[in-house]
């Protein structure tokens, strides 16, 4: 039997749970524990009858539901208690809902090709009783055609987090950025600043772009005012990796001539923009391998480039590139303070939100497993009730559907940034944005939570009816004792009053004492004799 975890963790976490399982409920029986509940069945089935009957018959009615009981008890530790069914570490799998476009990718205990693998030992065989695997399987499988109902969106709490949390590694590429900034930025925007003050008719083209990409574009070294202006006109000062050279932009092309550099110094347009060796190009290729793959569909309606211009922005906001707001400018110092703050509210939100929701199956595996593994105990000092099945699987079916809730939780998340983020993904927030990250910061931990609740108070409720239908069940023989006496009683009546006109009154008395006699020794039953 296959069954498909909603997690990583899971595999491993649900055949440790059952090993463990195991163990307890061998140390369990060995020590007698587990035969506990069979002394309480005996004990009370003795005691209840002896109060409410005599001596012969409480004896009957005790022998008869201890019977009823104990193969009762015996049939639901079969079932129920007893490990039996191989789970093998084959037969676990987890397949992610949203995979990448064309893949299909199933994956087993130690071949996830995660940390996983070096996290847990590889995990053993394991054997699971028959109604709990029944409950898994079916909780799992229910789980899993669930989140197949929701449309799988990009992720776009985790394509925010990462390009906010994205640090340069690369000196070369570290050094590269200073120097673009020294030679080109800095030059630029101390031009610019030079105009701006003469109200220059340089400037028109600068504020096109400032009301095409906004406000603060000459706030960052990949301006696009500065890029159709001062950038065409400045060069960097030192050869640049992967520029070629080119004599005629040397001021020193005489003494090289005859042992020229091997890069060239490109002009502050070309360096920014060029395809291939292109600063812009360079920082974009900085994040995660898979961030281009996995959000291509986001980035492919970007005609304007500006959401790929916000990424680069935020990642050399994180090394401290834009350290010339602290001119004072048109809105220089209002900049200062709003990218300030913006700044350090996303440090502090996203990484926490984007944590919760990664950290979400994590939780829920390691509660699984805790719950494999009492569960001997629960089972036992319940002494077998049918309540505590029914219970148990409502708790293990509420919990394992966590991942349908938070996959849920993921797809809202998405709307709402759709829907709240407006067109400034990693720059500065608004307050509807802020609404939105509350919003689902809110339900990655209510949500489950409330869902656990209501189902866990619906399974207490189960448990409960099938108690009574089960405590109804232990009462039929008494119920059928006390019916039959009544109907005994009756057709005594009947017999008495047809014998009595052919026995004559010598046999109605007769008889009548043998009932009187009767009744006297036994009320409740006027049929039994001596």
């Amino acid at each position: 039997m296959n069954i498909g975890v909603q997690s990583f963790p899971e595999l491993y976490t649900m055949l440790m749970g059952w090993h463990l399982y195991d163990q307890l409920w061998t140390l369990l029986s060995q020590t007698g524990i587990a035969f506990l509940p069979f002394i309480g069945i005996i004990l009370r089935n003795i005691k209840q009858p002896y109060e409410s009957q005599e001596t012969k018959d409480a004896a009957s009615t005790s022998l008869r539901r201890m019977e009823m009981d104990i193969i009762g008890t015996l049939l639901i530790i079969f079932l129920g208690v007893s490990p039996f069914i191989p789970l093998k570490p084959s037969t676990v799998s987890y397949s992610p809902v949203c995979q990448v476009k064309g893949q299909n990718n199933t994956y087993h205990p130690g071949d996830t090709n995660t940390t996983w693998d070096i996290a847990f030992t590889q995990p053993t065989e394991a054997y699971v009783p028959l109604w709990w695997m029944a409950v898994m399987s079916i909780s799992e499988g229910f789980a899993s055609s669930a989140n197949t109902m929701v449309a799988c969106v990009p992720d776009l709490r985790k394509m925010v987090t990462e390009v906010n949390m994205s640090q340069l590694t690369d000196p070369t590429l570290k050094q590269e950025m200073k120097q673009f900034e020294l030679n080109c930025y800095i030059p630029a925007r101390t031009a610019y600043l030079e105009d701006a003050e003469k109200n220059s008719s340089s400037l028109q083209n600068i504020n096109q772009d400032r009301e095409k990409y906004g406000t603060e574009d000459t706030e960052w070294i990949g301006s696009h005012g500065f890029q159709d202006t001062y950038y065409q006109n400045l060069h960097a000062q030192q050869p640049v990796q992967g520029f070629p050279y080119n004599p005629s932009e040397d001021i020193n092309a005489d003494t090289n001539k005859s042992n020229p550099p091997a890069y060239g110094t490109p002009s502050c347009s070309d360096w920014w923009n060029d395809p291939q060796n292109g600063l812009k190009n360079k920082l974009y290729t900085a994040l995660p391998k898979d961030f281009g793959d996995e959000f291509k569909d986001f980035f492919k309606d970007d005609s304007t480039g500006a959401l790929k211009d916000d990424v680069i922005k935020r990642i050399a906001l994180n090394e401290g590139y834009q350290k010339a707001n602290n001119t004072v400018g048109d809105d220089g110092y209002s900049n200062v303070t709003t990218a300030v703050g913006s700044w350090f509210t996303q440090l502090s939100t996203y990484p926490k939100l984007y944590a919760a929701a990664q950290s979400a199956p994590i939780i829920q595996a390691l509660l699984l497993l805790m719950i494999y593994t009492f569960l001997p105990f629960a089972l036992v000092f319940s002494g077998y009730k049918p309540a505590t099945f029914i219970t148990g699987a409502a708790i293990i079916f509420s919990m394992i559907f966590w991942s349908f809730i938070w996959h849920l939780v993921s797809y809202v998340d998405s709307a709402l940034m759709n829907a709240l983020y407006g067109d400034r993904w990693f720059a500065k927030q608004s307050p509807s944005a802020t609404m939105a990250d509350m919003i689902t910061g809110t339900l990655i931990l209510v949500a489950p939570l409330f869902w656990f609740s209501f189902m866990g108070a619906m399974g207490v409720a189960v448990g409960d009816l099938v108690m009574k239908a089960v405590g109804g069940m232990s009462g039929v023989g008494d119920g059928a004792a006390q019916a039959g006496t009544g109907l005994a009683k009756k057709a005594a009546t009947i017999a008495l009053s047809a014998a009595a006109p052919v026995a004559g009154t010598a046999g109605k008395a007769v008889m009548t004492a043998a009932m009187s006699k009767s009744s006297s020794s036994n009320p409740e039953n006027p049929l039994r004799f001596a």
